[in-house]
């Protein structure tokens, strides 16, 4: 799978709508019927396995053909007046910057959510201030600090001005948060600002970064931001005993200095940013009133977009991976009635790619290959087999007739697609100003061979480069089988029975391997989301293979 890659979701399924009236009783909310619910919740990376036929039905037909139908698609934001202003609330992306090319019923990406920002200000004519809980990334490596660079460049453009810090954010240690802090004081006023009330790095507050609050002022509104990281989380920042420089300051002590100096600003609107548990956010909203509005971290992947209220005060949550994005709108002269929330899905039906956006992909793709971060020794893993890979052709010298199967699926398409776009005759239109995807380990984890693809670790003998390894393009056979060398050791010398048979058997895969733990390896509900465990056999049948020769 991908973390580069927005989560799978029914495209028209339609937004939660909730009531302004911050009562005792949550707003109403539609939720989804159980054939909705069973659709978003499906297993599985490349979509179908075998290429479409020459002339009559496709595959690909059939399998659309026993698909859950597209819903009618929705208005959003029906029936809102102007705010005085609206914010978006967004959070816990971990690392999904666009949906993924494997499958076009995905949600998300900051290109849909760039169109949203683009109908609000510019069609809508609304002043919007974009607020994110943290929690940006997945992993803590080079590649994950280049998302975390390009994210905030895309924030920048989208009228963010906070963004809470996360665990993932303190993960990747105190030394690069410090030197993503802008350098003069002028640049930071206008930055989105890394925002939390009770992080310290390197035990000096003075050092000014993370900022322990955001004033904003929008169409004569002014609004206090602050962020906590919840010391439920304190313990995954690192290892026991392991010195990372940061302190996580308990937020009773943390929090009155900064309710103070934001009060003394006589602001509008207080919201708190709420980067922990469910039960933290809970209290937090208990103790400190001062914040109407608190957005919630480490909640449903898939919320149900109705407000929590807590006295006068609404707890939000948006979801995670950035299928979703909160809309609140702040209306300070209906005093009965200040708030009105939605939560929007980032669906392809409803929202567009914006141009800018795809241009900070493009960039995103070519730092990654220009700092080879796709062969560098930061992925490199040993297979615990201590076998090597030797691809497919070798191969096919035996399996002859699997290997010519083989050559008629998806499967040997797999690294075409990330360098053109879908095979898919009915996706043709997806190649046009397709952005290529072979130097980024998050793609090519499952369409080359000899990567592990939920860790995106490239094993020792796997794939490097067209150059280098030509050989191992593709999903190929030992994907699935492991690592060959020894099976052919085995076949091509003097082996003696029994260490044939233990040679066999390392390659041998059963049926109730594949469908138990194999093919979700990247047919995983964020890649592949069509395929579901009740569709195994369908798919099964594209690339079975028990020929004998």
């Amino acid at each position: 799978m991908s973390v580069l890659f927005a989560g799978c979701q029914p495209p028209n399924s339609g937004p939660e709508q909730s009531s302004p009236t911050p009562t005792s009783e949550a707003p109403k909310a539609d939720t989804p019927t159980k054939e909705q619910s069973e659709a978003v919740t499906a297993s599985p990376k490349h979509e179908p396995a075998v290429k479409p036929p020459k002339s009559g039905t496709s595959n690909s037909d059939t399998i659309a053909a026993n698909s859950t139908k597209d819903l009618a698609v929705e208005p959003y934001l029906n029936g809102w007046d102007k705010p005085a202003v609206a914010f978006l609330l967004t959070g816990e992306q971990h690392g999904y910057l666009e949906p993924c090319g494997c499958s076009e019923t995905q949600s998300g990406g900051m290109a849909r959510r760039a169109d949203l920002v683009r109908i609000l200000t510019e069609e809508k004519g609304w002043d919007l201030v974009g607020l994110d809980v943290g929690g940006l990334l997945k992993r803590s490596r080079r590649q994950d600090q280049i998302k975390f660079e390009k994210l905030f460049e895309s924030f920048q453009k989208l009228h963010y001005a906070a963004v809470g810090v996360g665990l993932e954010e303190l993960r990747l240690g105190a030394d690069f948060i410090l030197t993503r802090m802008p350098g003069d004081p002028d640049e930071l006023a206008k930055a989105t600002a890394l925002v939390s009330a009770n992080v310290v790095l390197f035990d000096q507050p003075e050092l000014g970064w993370p900022i322990p609050y955001r004033l904003v002022e929008k169409n004569g509104v002014k609004i206090g931001v602050t962020s906590v990281f919840g010391p439920s989380l304190r313990d995954r920042v690192a290892p026991a005993g392991v010195s990372t420089n940061i302190t996580i300051v308990e937020p009773e002590t943390a929090l009155p200095p900064v309710i103070q100096a934001l009060e003394e600003a006589k602001p509008d609107l207080m919201v708190l940013l709420c980067h922990g548990n469910e039960a933290e956010s809970m209290q937090l909203a208990k103790a400190y009133p001062q914040f109407r509005i608190v957005l919630a971290a480490g909640g449903f992947e898939e919320p149900d977009g109705k407000p929590i209220p807590v006295g006068d005060s609404w707890v939000l949550h948006v979801g995670s991976k950035g299928k979703r994005v909160g809309v609140l709108g702040f209306y300070p002269d209906n005093k009965a009635q200040p708030f009105r929330f939605e939560l929007i899905q980032l669906d392809k039906d409803r929202f567009k790619n914006d141009p800018e956006m795809r241009t900070m992909m493009q960039h995103y793709q070519q730092q990654l290959e220009d700092e080879g971060i796709s062969t560098s020794e930061e992925l490199l893993l040993r297979h615990p087999s201590g076998f090597s890979y030797v691809g497919a052709e070798k191969c096919g010298d035996c399996h002859t007739k699997a290997f010519e199967h083989w050559k008629e699926t998806g499967h040997a398409l797999a690294f075409q697609t990330i360098v053109e776009g879908p095979w898919h005759e009915d996706r043709a239109a997806e190649k046009i100003g397709w952005i290529k995807r072979q130097f980024d380990p998050e793609c090519l984890s499952c369409h080359v061979t000899g990567w592990h693809p939920q860790e995106m670790l490239r094993y020792e003998s796997g794939y490097v480069s067209e150059k280098l390894s030509s050989h191992l393009l593709g999903q190929q056979c030992e994907n699935c089988h492991g690592p060959g060398s020894e099976h052919v050791r085995l076949e091509e010398g003097s082996a003696s029975m029994d260490e044939l048979a233990a040679g066999r058997q390392f390659v041998r895969r059963t049926l109730a391997e594949a469908r138990k733990t194999m093919c979700i390896e990247c047919h995983d509900p964020d890649n592949s989301p069509k395929f579901t465990p009740e569709r195994f056999d369908e798919y099964w049948d594209q690339v079975k293979h028990p020929f004998k020769d």
